[in-house]
């Protein structure tokens, strides 16, 4: 069970990560002219919603 705990942390942490990065990217506009910063803001929301699900899922094996 341990290493499922740190499976799941490590998840939710890169997530978080990947989502503050797209932000990042839309806020300043460095991006390629075919992609908009509307997409990279969606795509900054799906990430956070993944890692919202990594916490419930942690919360579940916390309890066990």
């Amino acid at each position: 069970m341990t290493s499922r705990k740190k499976r799941l942390i490590k998840q939710k942490e890169s997530l978080l990560e990947r989502a503050q990065e797209h932000r990042i990217k839309a806020e300043t506009f460095m991006v390629k002219k075919d992609t908009l910063p509307g997409y990279w803001l969606g795509e900054a929301e799906r990430f956070e919603k993944q890692a919202k699900e990594r916490e419930e899922l942690l919360k579940k094996v916390k309890k066990k």
